[in-house]
């Protein structure tokens, strides 16, 4: 009887065993990890982020322009360039134009694109340029035509701009400030 009972202990145990190793008893199962995806970069290199920037700021200068010649009406139009933190400040600049019956003339060139920062993670790239922009051409109007344009304001403008995306073609402007020193253009 003794043996018949050590006998039945040991397939209890063995059989214990085999369910424990195998998750069904006690314990959390160990998961199973999903396979390491491989990942292809947004952009093969420093140059390709740096183009890709120059194209978004390209486009939003194009309706960014459009909207102050227009003085600032319709300003919802520069939503698809922008993130919505940039969103906010820039309908309140055109705000500022429309309440004023002020409109922009000319268009300002772009007269350097630098790239000062360009850094990727698996999903967002994230990018920082010095832009230089001639303003010499740009005339504030009110709404007689007369100019209204500060006599003091500088006809070179520095601005630093922060870019962000997760495709080459889904590059939204991420920040924008103007460079304290107008010197690096």
């Amino acid at each position: 009887m003794v043996g018949m009972r050590t006998g039945r202990l040991r397939v209890a145990a063995l059989a214990g065993a085999v369910l424990a190793l195998t998750g069904c008893v006690g314990g959390t199962p160990l998961p199973t990890l999903p396979p390491t995806p491989t990942t292809t970069p947004i952009f093969a290199s420093e140059e390709e982020a740096l183009a890709a920037a120059e194209e978004a700021y390209a486009a939003y200068s194009r309706i960014s322009d459009l909207i102050s010649a227009e003085g600032g009406r319709d300003a919802q139009r520069i939503a698809p360039y922008v993130t919505e933190e940039v969103l906010a400040s820039e309908l309140e600049a055109a705000a500022f134009l429309e309440s004023r019956g002020w409109r922009a003339i000319g268009h300002p060139t772009v007269t350097k694109f630098d790239l000062q920062q360009y850094s990727e993670t698996r999903t967002q790239a994230e990018i920082t340029v010095y832009v230089c922009l001639d303003v010499s051409t740009v005339a504030i109007v009110n709404a007689d035509g007369k100019d209204v344009t500060p006599a003091n304001r500088d006809s070179k403008v520095a601005l630093e701009v922060g870019f962000t995306g997760n495709a080459r073609d889904a590059l939204l402007i991420s920040s924008s400030e103007q460079w304290p020193d107008s010197s690096i253009c």
